[in-house]
């Protein structure tokens, strides 16, 4: 027992021995100095801006990713368009104690080398390619990163709609007098009527391929009230009869008769119908135990967005969305009302400063926007956005306006989300949101599960009236620029 003893006890000194000659504290610092050729001995474990109110505010927050295997320095967000970077001084840790840090600014005739220190007063112009070279305590290990301080070319955030990427309606003639597009299942669904005749035509999006068909219909359709809910399409006629299809050729008639068209509410439509003389809202198939109930005065019977269906946080059951339209009484308004599967209401809140104009025939869409915080992080966030439409003086909305609170209060949206100018004004533009994915060929080998696909929202306007009451010839796609973006890895 003695003698195992005394081995354990020789043990410890001989590991103790050998753990000080590889390594030593200094006695004036706390980082610890290795003196070795392992990369640890140059490694850089933090990177930052210093704060310079006059360049941006919070430019020390800026998150910066260290790319340890290709020797690589970025900021994954980049700075906001327009940023200066040409004198920014920065703030740089390192994993143990280093000989040298020096920073070489190329330039056209003669580089620029700026020894690192942590009192460093030298600006570093990062518009030029920029390399930090490390060398390790005992100058014997040496490695290089590449900085690179990202800036916007473009914001970000602007909805762009390309010229390229509009389309003819499907199925165009030489004059197009309506349009109905719905979205039922994974097809959408579209009833065209011009001066060749009337079409229907199926297509995965908006913008197409489509395959149309010239048709004869048995009655008169309103192609603008062409709705889908889950599981079949609805339209009414000239005379407000009520026809549902599955596959936009055969119809049949639902037997009722309605005096205009709310929307599809999971596998049932909505509408307004007359019981009696008075104006109700209505639904088909109906349940077992409703009832048609009198429309209230401030609801809109006519002229109101698409009904837009979306998940609610608030209530158990999904809620369908609408704004703006007509009164009974012929006013405009401009009120948000919400339909949770029972009832319907007036969500907007009654305060004018956070109220939408009073506008018909507006564009109504749930879409996402982007929260840019303090240190340039960016949160994807969903957002109620309206656009278009007529103003009760006979004006045509250019502005765009959000709400991040299911149509509760509307503020004026930033410019950059306002449609572009040569998309013409109108109203009764009809808005569909995509999820469709972006595909790329490569992505670097050294990571393990590479992003080569991306989910993008892409927007689609489709047909709606221009100034003179004629049917515009445009499906528009669109998309906010940053979700073109290939994602961070």
């Amino acid at each position: 027992m003695k003698h195992n003893r005394t081995l354990y006890y020789l043990l410890v000194a001989l590991l103790t021995l050998g753990v000080m000659s590889c390594k030593e504290t200094k006695e004036d610092s706390d980082t610890t100095v290795i003196y070795s050729t392992s990369p640890s001995s140059t490694l850089v474990t933090r990177f930052a801006l210093k704060p310079n109110v006059k360049i941006l505010a919070n430019l020390d927050s800026v998150k910066f990713t260290i790319d340890q295997d290709k020797g690589l320095i970025y900021n994954p967000d980049s700075l906001p368009m327009g940023t200066k970077v040409s004198k920014m001084l920065v703030t740089v840790s390192f994993g143990s104690t280093i000989g040298a840090a020096e920073f070489v600014v190329k330039g056209e005739k003669q580089d620029t080398t700026i020894r690192y220190s942590d009192t460093s007063t030298d600006s570093i112009d990062f518009t030029k390619n920029v390399v930090l070279n490390v060398t390790s305590a005992d100058g014997t290990n040496k490695k290089s990163y590449r900085i690179m301080v990202n800036v916007h070319q473009e914001n970000p955030d602007t909805l762009v709609f390309p010229i390229t990427a509009r389309r003819n309606l499907p199925a165009a003639g030489d004059d197009n007098y309506a349009v109905g597009m719905a979205k039922l299942g994974d097809l959408f669904y579209t009833v065209v009527n011009n001066s060749n005749g009337r079409y229907v035509g199926t297509a995965s999006t908006p913008v197409g391929p489509w395959t149309t068909e010239k048709v004869t219909l048995p009655f008169t359709p309103v192609e603008s009230t062409l709705t889908a809910t889950a599981d079949a399409l609805y339209m009414l006629d000239d005379a407000g009869n009520l026809f549902t299809s599955t596959d936009a050729k055969s119809w049949t008639s639902t037997g009722q008769v309605w005096k205009s068209m709310l929307g599809g509410y999971v596998d049932r439509v909505l509408g307004i119908s007359q019981v009696d003389g008075a104006l109700c809202f209505d639904e088909y198939p109906r349940r077992a135990s409703y009832a048609p109930k009198a429309v209230p005065a401030n609801f809109p019977v006519s002229g109101s967005s698409q009904l837009i269906m979306t998940a609610n946080e608030w209530t158990i059951n999904n809620m369908a969305l609408l704004v703006g339209g007509r009164l009974a009484s012929g006013e405009v308004t401009g009120a948000a009302w919400g339909y949770d599967g029972n009832v319907w209401g007036e969500v907007s809140y009654d305060k004018a400063s956070t109220r939408l104009p009073a506008l018909e025939g507006a564009s109504l869409f749930s879409y996402y926007t982007y929260i840019v915080a303090k240190d340039f992080s960016v949160t994807k966030k969903v957002a109620w956005l309206v656009m278009g439409g007529r103003l009760s003086n006979g004006k045509y909305n250019r502005s765009t306006f959000i709400s991040y609170n299911q149509g509760i209060n509307w503020s004026l949206a930033p410019t950059s989300l306002s449609l572009p100018e040569f998309i013409p004004s109108g109203y009764h533009t009809l808005a569909f949101v995509c999820n469709e994915t972006i595909s790329v060929n490569k992505a670097p080998a050294r990571v393990s599960k590479p992003i080569n696909d991306w989910d993008c929202h892409y927007l689609y306007l489709v047909g709606g009236y221009d100034v003179n009451d004629k049917l515009m010839n445009n499906v528009w796609k669109g998309t906010i620029r940053r979700m073109e973006y290939k994602p961070v890895y």
